[in-house]
């Protein structure tokens, strides 16, 4: 009996030490493969990386006429249809409202100030990037809309985090030599009414030239930008980023915003 007693210890020991191998061998296998496979997601992890990085070179350093031509959205370099003109830095948008938008404003920060003369307006200002402020200059928004039919699309986000958008249906900027005047009409869709429109065959006024519709004061050196004012009401996505306190106003669109957050301008090609 003290024979068969020992024996079953024995037994018992022998399955709860192969148990406890058993286990352990488990763990370390399962440990193995989680290794292999966080160093698979590491991999994959750099190459997409550094494919990100090849398709942003590639799309920086693309040509193209339009944005109507890419697929992804970023930075590209812009030449004129049928021009030999040097290439100019746009950022395309291929996501939004079915794509092909170029942006020529961009508000996202502040940092920028775009309180700028007509020299600044007329050339262009800050760096022209998918997360930057800028504007992308007057004299080149005349050259890409004189080249065929545009429409616009203004985007807002207001004090209060709403976010506003309106589309309009034929957008164009003339010459220097009218002044860059402004052909703007028709709201397509949107939540925000056509205030911009209020602005149709005005000519685009700066704190050092004034080409507004009052006799009284400069527009632009009151509301510390440039825009194509028509009275100093309706629209004024050049304000300061900042709520004015003498003003009262930042990047302005009456009856939606006092003091925008977030503003950007794109055209399309129709």
């Amino acid at each position: 009996a003290v024979l068969l007693v020992a024996s079953s210890s024995v037994g018992q020991t022998l399955d709860v030490e192969g148990g406890k191998n058993l286990h352990n061998g488990s763990l370390e296998m399962l440990e193995h493969r989680l290794e292999v496979v966080e160093k698979s997601i590491f991999n994959l992890l750099n190459q997409r990386t550094m494919l990100e990085q090849l398709l942003s070179k590639q799309t920086k350093n693309r040509i193209i006429e339009g944005c109507d031509e890419v697929d992804s959205s970023g930075r590209y370099r812009l030449r004129l249809p049928g021009s030999s003109s040097t290439p100019f830095g746009v950022i395309c948008d291929a996501r939004s409202y079915d794509g092909g938008w170029l942006v020529i404003q961009q508000r996202l920060s502040g940092k920028l100030s775009f309180d700028q003369d007509w020299a600044s307006y007329r050339d262009g200002f800050g760096i022209v990037g998918t997360a930057t402020d800028y504007w992308l200059g007057l004299e080149k928004i005349h050259q890409i809309t004189s080249g065929g039919y545009y429409e616009l699309a203004v985007e807002l986000k207001n004090e209060v985090g709403a976010f506003g958008f309106a589309l309009h249906s034929a957008f164009k900027v003339a010459g220097e030599d009218e002044l860059y005047r402004l052909t703007c009409s028709g709201t397509e869709a949107g939540n925000m009414d056509g205030r911009i429109g209020a602005g149709h065959g005005e000519l685009f006024t700066t704190k050092d030239l004034d080409f507004d519709k009052r006799e009284d004061v400069n527009c632009g050196e009151v509301y510390n930008s440039g825009w194509w004012f028509y009275d100093c009401n309706n629209v004024n996505l050049n304000g300061p980023y900042k709520k004015d306190n003498a003003t009262g106003r930042g990047i302005y669109w009456r009856g939606f915003t006092d003091a925008a957050t977030y503003s950007r301008m794109m055209i399309r090609r129709k």
